[in-house]
């Protein structure tokens, strides 16, 4: 890779989903001049993912945690744009264009996209509601909207990700001070496996206890914790 591109997507992976071959794929959909930073948050799997273009890099963040895997991605980031997408989320076709336009409005600092799972259930669908209403009432988007913001801005947000989770919630809020977020009409598509894996009520239980213990100032790390000990 020699010219800057046009935009970054940073993707951390724990692990290698189901998804992962088709979202690293829709990344390269892209018309725009672009990079894809696959950053490895267990490092067996450096045997595994490697970059198979000039344009993807891959790098190893040893601080286990979301959170920290997707300042490691920025700190490589050489786009003016730069995306954050989950490893099992599938973004839409012409992506980069509407990135780009919704970031033409100068009071615009970054967005997110509308949120769909693989599968359908009255469970699955009423999680995506909660979420909807999350966003309608202005508070944060989800991770999994494939959240981006103009570079500028993100690395002077990057204090919010210091944290193994709940970085997109601390992200939003750090955004929000510098412009507008933009609730894109394009939607991504994210799998239903970490919901369903469990059970779908089990796990939305386990996120609510988590929401919870975060809104009461516990430790970030000792939420990761509980929430990854299942």
């Amino acid at each position: 890779m020699t010219d800057a591109p046009v935009l970054s997507v940073v993707m951390p992976i724990l692990r290698v989903d189901a998804n992962f071959p088709q979202a690293r794929s829709r990344v390269h959909s892209a018309t725009s001049s672009h990079e894809l930073i696959m950053v490895l948050n267990d490092e067996t799997l450096a045997g595994t993912v490697r970059a198979e273009r000039s344009d993807e890099l891959v790098v190893v963040c040893r601080r286990r945690g979301r959170g920290f895997a997707l300042s490691r991605g920025v700190a490589e980031a050489r786009g003016g744009t730069v995306l954050l997408l989950h490893a099992d989320t599938l973004l839409p076709e012409g992506w980069d264009g509407a990135v780009l336009r919704a970031l033409s409005d100068a009071r615009v600092v970054g967005g997110g996209f509308h949120l769909a799972f693989d599968r359908t259930s009255p469970s699955l669908d009423f999680i995506l509601g909660i979420a909807g209403v999350m966003v309608f009432l202005g508070a944060s988007m989800w991770g999994d909207r494939a959240l981006f913001a103009r570079a500028s801005v993100l690395r002077d947000c990057l204090p919010a990700l210091d944290v193994p989770l709940f970085e997109d919630v601390r992200l939003n809020k750090a955004l929000k001070r510098h412009g507008r977020l933009v609730l894109m009409d394009e939607t991504v598509v994210t799998s239903a496996q970490h919901f369903t894996r469990n059970g779908t009520m089990t796990q939305g239980l386990r996120i609510v206890k988590a929401c919870s213990l975060y809104i009461l100032g516990v430790d970030p790390q000792r939420i990761y914790d509980y929430y990854y000990s299942q």
